[in-house]
């Protein structure tokens, strides 16, 4: 590969610490969760909850036939992480943080334009990948997605004048090099390094890497460039020829494949949330009416800083809680689900999931969801080796769920003192899990944060979710 020039690498360092530092801090914190042989879907799960309105569209596209065909209506981060896969979901939430993170930019409609041959691009990709049997569709999905980084960068944050520059050229390739000092596949290239994106893709940059999942997104990009104004049979004819090469695949049965995917891309473009997308992917004149045909509408909820009460989110949530129970899925996921649902469900900005450690001496978060310091779950470590009696004690011996606010402010400092400061003299939620009528674990919930009130409502809702955790936990331990 050729040296990236240090005037794309001077693009990249503003990129990185000013234009675009969500997507590779995000990107690199799934991939190290999934590299982990102990991570949980909680783990992954944390990472997509932050943003209420990233769940909800990522919820809407794992709903999709694209995603589900079977049709499991899937409400949860967590069952969709156990019907899709990690590293599926994976692929839906990286697709959609990139597209955040070029929002609201001057220029929006060419980013829109790029953003539409990427993912058109990435979903012929996966469905070559499929085609061909491959073990990693979802790489290669993410790499295709990716493999015009460099253009989207480019035209969501170049300074007017530069642009300018470029434009008065035709945005040839001999521009690029001569007003920007590089090649957008320089800066694609560039980038796929400086953030450690995706392996596959820099492989993609290598003119001697000819193996199946390079020769797939090079020819996944050049369909999708090739198609973004029209469908043209003659010019496709040596694409297929190659294609039907690559995949083994007879032509008559390519083609249609080919065609619905680019449908697929046109629904899940319109299913990101972005704005003035619909017919931004040219579909083939075989399947442009049915496509012209389709509601593409997404009807998404909007974006708050702190999700707020549902009780129509509560009760799919419960439902999905009911059939993971019924489908004798393991505690760990159940309980994944119940503080997902305390969280997005009752509104709450913070759930604490803690056990008791095998010689009650000591109480541990297990899992944490919402806002916290990241170092909040190891931090957490509560002795119970006092005789004396404790606000830790009570709430793991009680009976029901239990409200602690501002009307018993002793209450709310001792919670402060007995959890090591980790945790403010704020109103906060509590219920602790039982097993034979003897506590094994707490689960907690507040709105520390965003400072709203907890009211009897609130602590309803709370209980409903922690009675199905315990539920589960009773019915598990008797099916053994």
């Amino acid at each position: 590969m050729t040296p990236i020039p240090v005037a794309a690498q001077r693009f990249i360092h503003q990129l990185t610490n000013k234009h675009m530092p969500v997507f590779p801090n995000t990107m690199l914190e799934i991939n190290q969760i999934l590299e982990q042989e102990d991570s949980a879907a909680v783990d992954v799960a944390q990472v997509i909850l932050r943003d209420a309105a990233l769940t909800s569209r990522l919820l809407k596209m794992a709903n999709s036939v694209y995603y589900n065909p079977q049709g499991h209506h899937i409400n949860t981060v967590s069952r969709a992480l156990m019907l899709l896969g990690f590293e599926q979901v994976k692929v839906l939430a990286l697709t959609l943080v990139l597209i955040d993170s070029l929002k609201a930019t001057k220029r929006h409609d060419k980013v829109l334009k790029e953003m539409a041959v990427s993912l058109h691009a990435a979903v012929q990709a996966q469905n070559m990948a499929i085609l061909c049997h491959s073990e990693t569709p979802e790489d290669i999905f993410i790499a295709a997605l990716l493999s015009r980084l460099g253009h989207l960068t480019f035209w969501a944050f170049a300074d007017e004048k530069t642009v300018t520059a470029f434009e008065n050229q035709d945005c040839s390739v001999t521009a690029e090099s001569d007003v920007l000092g590089f090649t957008l596949q320089q800066l694609t290239q560039g980038l796929a390094e400086a953030w450690s994106l995706n392996d596959l893709l820099i492989d993609s940059f290598r003119p001697n890497v000819k193996s199946e999942p390079v020769l797939i997104i090079r020819y996944a990009g050049q369909l999708a460039i090739e198609t973004s104004k029209g469908w043209k049979a003659d010019k496709l004819t040596p694409w297929f020829e190659k294609v039907v090469l690559l995949t083994h695949q007879k032509l008559e049965t390519l083609k249609p494949s080919v065609y619905d995917s680019a449908l697929s891309a046109q629904k899940l473009l319109n299913l990101t949330g972005s704005e003035h997308v619909r017919g931004l992917i040219s579909l083939p004149p075989e399947i442009k009416a049915e496509g012209e045909q389709q509601d593409f509408s997404s009807d998404l909820e909007a974006s708050a800083d702190y999700p707020a009460p549902d009780q129509s989110i509560q009760l799919r949530i419960l439902q999905d809680i009911s059939q993971a129970i019924q489908e004798h899925c393991g505690i760990n996921l159940i309980l994944e689900m119940v503080m997902e649902g305390i969280y997005r469900g009752a509104g709450m900005d913070r759930v604490i999931f803690a056990v008791l450690s095998a010689d009650k001496k000591q109480l541990n978060c297990r899992y944490v969801l919402g806002n916290q310091n990241e170092q909040f779950c190891e931090l957490f470590q509560i002795s119970m080796e006092s005789n004396a009696q404790t606000l830790f004690k009570d709430l793991l011996s009680a009976e029901d769920a239990v409200l602690i606010d501002d009307s018993q402010p002793s209450l709310l400092k001792k919670l402060h003192k007995e959890s090591n400061q980790l945790m403010a003299d704020k109103p906060m939620l509590a219920m602790p899990l039982k097993k034979s009528n003897k506590p094994v674990g707490l689960f907690l919930a507040d709105r520390h944060a965003s400072d709203r009130r907890l009211n009897r409502q609130d602590l309803i809702a709370f209980r409903q979710f922690c009675q199905q955790a315990s539920l589960a936990f009773t019915f598990l331990t008797i099916q053994g």
